[in-house]
């Protein structure tokens, strides 16, 4: 299913899938921006109202389950067209908020450090040219033809994440 953002008038595809674990139904928008560059972002459909639905923990301990489901849906955008690029933002667990627990921000938090060894280890660095912003927990996939061809670079990604959110966003290589 296909919704556009009524603020920003971006393409925004809506899939869904159901967890064979949990029977839970979840939800997977991605988001379209230039050159061929997707955000991905998920939820359980039953929060789908809440403002932090990309947060909220379902207690379920199978998000390898989901993310490859995620993960599936971006070799269907790769199949269609070789060129394309992702990003995901991993949203602080609340339950890390609540409690206080301190989070060394120069790691990332408990999901994206899980985004960051399942994707490395999945994709290679042939297809892609995987980056981080460890402080805002922002992961990166840009697809190397693009980032060679000059189509699309880091600072052009930046310079178009510090436009649309508030935040000072610093690219790097994962280490």
């Amino acid at each position: 299913m296909r919704s556009c953002d009524e603020q920003s008038l971006r393409i925004i595809d809506l899939w869904t899938f159901r967890s064979t674990k949990s029977n839970k139904r979840y939800i997977v928008e991605v988001e379209a921006f230039d050159n061929s560059f997707y955000g991905v972002k998920f939820y359980w459909k039953a929060v789908e109202k809440s403002p932090d639905r990309y947060s909220l923990l379902t207690n379920d301990f199978e998000p390898r389950t989901i993310v490859r489901s995620c993960i599936e849906i971006m070799l269907d955008y790769y199949r269609k067209n070789r060129l394309v690029s992702f990003g995901f933002v991993a949203a602080s667990d609340l339950a890390e908020n609540i409690d206080g627990k301190a989070i060394d921000l120069r790691k990332g938090n408990r999901r994206f450090r899980f985004y960051k060894r399942l994707l490395a280890n999945l994709f290679g660095p042939q297809t892609f040219y995987q980056v981080a912003d460890m402080t805002n927990t922002i992961y990166l996939m840009i697809n190397n033809k693009q980032l060679k061809s000059g189509v699309i670079s880091i600072e052009s990604i930046e310079k178009k994440l510090n436009e649309l959110y508030s935040g000072n966003f610093a690219i790097s290589d994962i280490q």
